[in-house]
């Protein structure tokens, strides 16, 4: 199993080698996920259209926005990831996918 250190050491290490991907959080009330997920993914391909190598919305849901930038505690949101380079997204896409543990509710 990947400790979430050599996690976070590879993550810096793809994301630095080039400015290659780009973040869009998406307020989530108790709409449908999977229509969620679609409006997500599209949003972020029309104001990000130079990171669409590879697209992807967490499936696991639900973050909270970065500290500073908290408007509306509580608020969830997804969290969308869009790659300049199709393989490392890809890549993230699969540790993100495969090693996150879901909490029920």
């Amino acid at each position: 199993e990947m400790s979430s250190v050599l996690f976070q050491a590879m993550t810096q290490e793809a994301l630095s080698a080039e400015m290659s991907f780009c973040a869009l959080y998406t307020p989530f009330e108790k709409e449908d996920k999977a229509d969620k997920i679609k409006e997500a993914n599209k949003t972020f391909a029309e104001r990000h259209p130079e990171y669409v190598q590879h697209i992807f919305t967490d499936p696991h849901g639900i973050h909270l926005l970065p500290e500073k930038a908290e408007s509306h505690p509580g608020q969830q949101y997804l969290l969308t990831l869009g790659f300049r380079n199709r393989e490392i997204g890809k890549t993230l896409e699969k540790l993100v996918t495969q090693k996150m543990p879901i909490f029920p509710g």
